[in-house]
């Protein structure tokens, strides 16, 4: 699994949603069990992914950072938003 989230995270993805599948199949999970494991594994993946990219220049442009912070500062709210707005609607659900 390590190796799967590694070459995920490579590719541009956390590795979360990958996972379940493997946890499914391998290792008898509930899918209870097998969502928060693999969003854990896509936070933790996601803020490593950060932590090294934070300040890397872009490689064609070096006057500007890979990271472009005024997309960051426009979609954050929306993911957060609609984070809340799932999570309310999960509960409601079960």
């Amino acid at each position: 699994m390590f190796l799967l989230i590694t070459l995920s995270s490579a590719g541009g993805l956390s590795g979360g949603g990958v996972t379940i599948p493997i946890m499914l199949i391998f290792f008898n999970m509930q899918m209870k069990e097998a969502v928060p494991i693999s969003a854990f594994i896509a936070v933790c993946s996601t803020i490593l992914r950060f932590v090294m990219n934070f300040k890397q220049r872009h490689p064609t442009k070096p006057d500007r950072l890979v990271i472009n912070y005024d997309i960051v500062i426009l979609a954050l709210p929306a993911v957060f938003c609609g984070s809340k707005l799932g999570v309310k609607l999960g509960h409601n659900i079960s």
